[in-house]
């Protein structure tokens, strides 16, 4: 019917090319009685080719408007992401929120540079303190929903806790979980951080522990803990605790490794090599005159570095860092000092700056370790090997002190040393903390080489209950290779 060429399909109901009003539903009389009823007359003179004409006219003026809609639509959506986007970089890098405002004016400074033409898209980003905080709260939502689903496919999951306190002395309780589901595919996430107003005893802990894990009806599998008393007290202490509640459930205990490392590097100690040290740099950077003329001088002096590192024992690796920097730049922190009436004899000691040299070697290699043991997907058997490649390694390395070889101790061998034993005597107290500690890891060794390598280990080696397992394991192996060959 050629007087209904106003009338196109647009999206799931026909609409009208004239006065753009849709149609409820898609049938010829619908069509053909609001064009008689309200364009009839208007058109009537349009016939043949100028009826053509003027439909596509108006099909390409509704098609316009139409695409006018959606580019406003991305746009806005476009606008909303950045502001997602910005939030979460914000959140990651622990800025305030307030930030976002700075940010916000950079970015459009930027954009009167490059695109001024979309200068007015980056006016709309907002990014107020009250948007980021909002903008950080959904994604915080988000994420837990998304844990939420994930964990309702976990076969077993296992918590890392640590409690330790912020700037503002509230202690936070950190859960973190890792789950694996049917096909191994593993999850690793941040579970919750719950501030804690109170005490923070034993009780305490596993009431926050299950305010967080009680939204998971999952199968438990082990708990890692940073060792302290509330945590791990043989009676109150939070483990014990999840124990009671669960007598049923055959969950496995650890003490975080990363934490037995770190007890065991403080066990190092070199007369009072850190003590001075620690006092030297303090007196640098405490006071304001002598952080600015020190840094001066290290300029004037063209020194490697422009500053020395301050040390914060809850900052593990910033020992190693420190130590290096002070090594580095001896000469100058000895003359500065000088300056100051306040010389230190013992940074012209070779004697006391091999012990430094010492030092700073053996915490570098511990914080090289402590690094290994960090980071995300990382499995127990993998860093318990970490671990049993370092005792090595102390053997090793005393082995060589013995004959007076130091080639993996750099700073070190840049000195004359006559005698090696304070040193060797250093590394085996060393290799004597590292032996007494991570006793739960040595314990389970035998189910880590059944896990990691189950090809390796004899059936006499593992449990009975994994023997039948291991023996098919092995056979299926056998027989595929020879089925290979």
């Amino acid at each position: 019917m050629d007087e209904l060429v106003f009338v196109c399909l647009c999206w799931e109901k026909p609409i009208c090319l004239v006065c753009n009003e849709s149609v409820a539903a898609m049938k010829e009389y619908n069509i053909k009685r609001h064009y008689d009823t309200k364009h009839s007359k208007k058109f009537a003179d349009l016939q043949g080719q100028l009826r053509i004409d003027k439909a596509e006219s108006l099909k390409k003026q509704l098609e316009r408007q139409q695409h006018s809609f959606r580019k406003h639509n991305e746009d806005s959506e476009a606008v909303v992401k950045v502001s997602y986007i910005i939030s979460e970089k914000i959140a990651r890098k622990s800025k305030p929120f307030t930030d976002g405002e700075f940010i916000k004016e950079c970015l459009e400074d930027a954009a009167d540079v490059l695109s001024p033409l979309q200068k007015s898209l980056y006016a709309k980003v907002s990014l107020s303190g009250v948007t980021v905080a909002r903008r950080i709260e959904d994604l915080a939502g988000d994420i837990e929903r998304t844990l939420s689903e994930h964990a309702l496919q976990f076969v077993y999951y296992s918590i890392a806790l640590d409690e330790s306190t912020d700037l503002t002395d509230t202690a936070q309780l950190a859960v973190f979980i890792r789950g694996i589901d049917t096909n191994f595919v593993v999850t690793e996430e941040m579970a919750a951080l719950v501030p804690m107003k109170g005490s923070t005893k034993g009780s305490d802990l596993y009431e926050s522990f299950n305010a967080v894990i009680n939204r998971y009806n999952l199968n438990l599998a082990g708990i890692t803990t940073d060792g302290a008393p509330a945590m791990v007290g043989k009676n109150e202490g939070l483990v014990a605790l999840v124990k009671k509640s669960n007598p049923d459930v055959p969950f496995v205990q650890y003490h975080c490794i990363i934490h037995q490392e770190n007890l065991c590097a403080k066990s190092v100690n070199i007369k009072d090599v850190m003590s001075i040290v620690v006092k030297t740099v303090n007196f640098i950077k405490s006071r304001g005159l002598n952080h600015r003329q020190f840094q001066e001088f290290l300029k004037e002096t063209n020194a490697e570095y422009g500053d020395i590192i301050y040390f914060c024992d809850v900052r593990w690796l910033s020992r190693g860092k420190m130590l290096k920097r002070v090594f580095d730049l001896r000469n100058e922190i000895s003359n500065f000092m000088k300056t100051k009436n306040k010389d230190i004899p013992h940074f012209s000691d070779k004697e006391w700056l091999a012990d430094l040299g010492f030092l700073t070697d053996i915490t570098s290699q511990l914080n090289n370790l402590n690094e290994k043991l960090q980071g995300k997907n990382n499995l127990v058997h993998e860093l318990f090997d970490y671990l049993k490649a370092f005792e090595l390694k102390l053997e090793l390395w005393i082995s060589q002190f013995q004959r007076n070889i130091i080639t993996h101790f750099p700073h070190l061998s840049l000195f004359q040393i006559s005698n090696m034993n304070k040193y060797t005597t250093a590394l085996q107290d060393l290799k004597t903390q590292f032996q007494s500690r991570f006793h739960d890891f040595r314990r389970d060794e035998k189910y880590l080489n059944l896990f990691a390598r189950p090809f390796t280990v004899s059936v006499e080696e593992v449990p009975e209950e994994f023997q039948m397992e291991l023996i098919e394991i092995q056979c299926n192996s056998a027989l595929k290779d020879k089925f290979n060959d």
